[in-house]
């Protein structure tokens, strides 16, 4: 599933091994996934792309690892850095950035930072307005089935959570160094607020929404449309935090409509 084009990211904090990098061409598209994302929430986004486009999804350092709390992020600022130092190690020509939720808000903070950096931006259920926890009540010894509803909070189609996907984050919840570590970037994900920020963005945005999103409501997606000038929202039906696992045919659709003047 991973590809090593990118070698050459070792000293920013990501794991080359641990980043989905395929299709070619001019035009890139850096995709970043959500506090508890991975890259294999874009694959069939990133086919249904990666003909006409190079398309990038790295595994961001909000996993669970060994000595996370003592070497990880403490503020949104910390992760922004190390993409940023990622995407500049690549040496990329121009691309879009592409976020869900937590990966929303570091596309807007790095967008917003270096306002030259991307030459569009695609947002889907942001953090950075207003979030409501996916973590409200965990403690240090969280039930199995605790975990279980936090994931239906996230995804509209309960389809999607199977036993293996529970079991697979039950697991990581054992580590009661990783979750402490999940709960300060979740605090961290809250202080980080773009409101004032947003109003001066001056690229190409795409908002796209989950209709039933339960952790960033449809009128968040509504209010990042407001603040962005010229951004275009767009909602997607029978679908919650995540549009890009939920629907990603959808989600794919949307982009290629976009993408183009973005690159023009």
């Amino acid at each position: 599933m991973f590809s090593s084009k990118t070698q050459n990211s070792v000293k920013t904090g990501i794991d080359p091994a641990q980043v989905v990098d395929k299709g070619e061409g001019p035009n890139t598209i850096v995709f970043l996934h959500g506090l508890f994302g991975t890259p294999e929430h874009w694959l069939s986004v990133m086919d249904r792309l990666s003909d006409r486009y190079r398309v990038i999804a790295p595994q961001l350092p909000v996993d669970p690892q060994p000595g996370r709390r003592r070497h990880g992020i403490r503020k949104i600022s910390d992760l922004s850095e190390i993409v940023a130092e990622f995407i500049e190690s690549l040496d990329l020509g121009p691309f879009v950035l592409c976020g869900n939720s937590l990966g929303g808000l570091v596309s807007i903070d790095l967008c917003a930072q270096h306002p030259d950096f991307a030459k569009g931006l695609v947002l889907a259920g942001s953090a950075g307005l207003f979030e409501r926890s996916p973590i409200r009540g965990l403690r240090s010894r969280p039930t199995k089935e605790f975990v279980r509803t936090t994931v239906f909070g996230i995804l509209h189609d309960h389809s999607l959570v199977t036993d293996e996907l529970v079991d697979q984050w039950y697991e990581s919840t054992l580590d009661r160094d990783y979750i402490r570590f999940v709960l300060r970037v979740s605090r961290a994900t809250r202080d980080r607020t773009v409101e004032n920020e947003l109003a001066d963005l001056k690229l190409p945005t795409l908002i796209i929404w989950g209709r039933n999103d339960e952790i960033t409501p449809p009128s968040t997606g509504e209010e990042f449309q407001r603040r962005i000038k010229g951004s275009r929202l767009e909602f997607v039906d029978n679908c919650g935090h995540a549009p890009n696992w939920e629907q990603p045919g959808e989600f794919a659709r949307l982009m290629e409509e976009f993408l183009p003047e973005c690159f023009a």
